[in-house]
């Protein structure tokens, strides 16, 4: 798949296409995503066809980098990020550098196993235009496990859970088109090349920042996304769980919100506003938020806050199978 049909895919997928947007005017753009639960479990596997994942394709056309660097020590006056306030920002100087500071090493760090693993439960559904013009939406929580090897190369599987409809009708549309939802269990293998590892980002500040504030227009929320994003395609090394905690505590508008518990555990709370960017939009948009492993800096919840995650990591590492 080349550059112009990935750009093309995304495009159609896109909830919020055909919404004009003035300048200073994302609330448009928001309602329309807001009602956005677009199915993006990977389809099952057809003899006949290659399985395609365009959103991982999309992500994973840069290649792998690997910059050295030398963080500040404790008690130094940290680099400045360009872009980025400052490094030690008001709301997150203390929480998130001490963090990193004191940040320990994972079960995981140092395991040599072909695979990186990932097990996750995460909120998905699906929306369909009717025959009538209405819009039927159903959604689930999914319990995934993915295992990915350096050359593309793995095996995914996902169980979905309890089905929601947003209403009577939707239930009825569901009923009579079970085809729509897809099966309730998926399990697929991935040859080599067949799925591309997205790449983890430089170690260096200023092009962490670069790579995982975007789209910088989208303000501080766009952090968070990034970094969970990130923790959805790759298990972090300590290093780079460390760069990462860093680049957060630069952020301006990134705030800790002390302890929270979670069904992945109790962590730290952080999050951003959403909307915040350089032509904010008005009102309160909500906040999209993590919750971090106090003892490692892992990532084990995302979301838009406490009783709202998206998604809950239940298990990382490096595995043979």
């Amino acid at each position: 798949m080349n550059r112009d049909e990935i750009q093309t895919l995304l495009e159609a997928a896109d909830p919020a296409r055909g919404v004009p947007v003035g300048r200073g005017d994302a609330e448009a753009v928001l309602r329309r995503a807001a009602r956005d639960i677009t199915n993006y479990e990977v389809p099952p596997r057809r003899t006949s066809r290659r399985t395609v994942v365009a959103v991982a394709a999309a992500a994973c056309v840069a290649g792998v980098f690997a910059v050295a660097v030398m963080w500040p020590r404790p008690g130094e006056q940290p680099v400045p990020v360009p872009g980025v306030s400052v490094l030690r920002s008001p709301e997150t100087g203390g929480c998130l550098l001490d963090l990193a500071d004191r940040a320990e090493a994972a079960a995981y760090d140092g395991e040599a196993g072909r695979y990186e693993y990932i097990h996750f439960s995460t909120v998905s559904g699906d929306t369909t235009q009717t025959p009538g013009g209405s819009f039927a939406q159903a959604t689930w929580r999914a319990d995934v496990k993915f295992w990915l090897a350096a050359d593309g190369s793995g095996h995914r599987t996902s169980k979905r859970g309890e089905v929601s409809y947003a209403n009577a009708a939707s239930r009825e549309f569901y009923t009579k088109h079970p085809d729509m939802l897809g099966s309730d269990d998926q399990d697929a293998d991935f040859t080599a090349g067949e799925w591309s590892a997205t790449p983890l980002p430089p170690l260096d500040p200023t092009a962490i920042a670069d790579r995982l504030y975007q789209p910088r227009e989208n303000g501080p929320s766009a952090a968070i996304v990034s970094v969970a994003g990130l923790n959805i395609a790759r298990v972090l090394d300590r290093e780079h769980r460390v760069a990462v905690l860093r680049f957060l505590a630069g952020v301006d508008g990134v705030t800790c919100g002390g302890t929270v518990d979670t069904d992945a555990g109790a962590g730290l709370l952080v999050s951003a506003p959403i909307g915040r960017g350089p032509n904010p939009t008005p009102g309160d948009q909500g906040r999209e938020s993590l919750v971090l492993d106090p003892r490692t800096g892992d990532v084990l919840a995302a979301g838009s806050g406490p009783g709202h995650w998206t998604t809950l990591w239940l298990d990382r590492g490096r595995v043979d199978r």
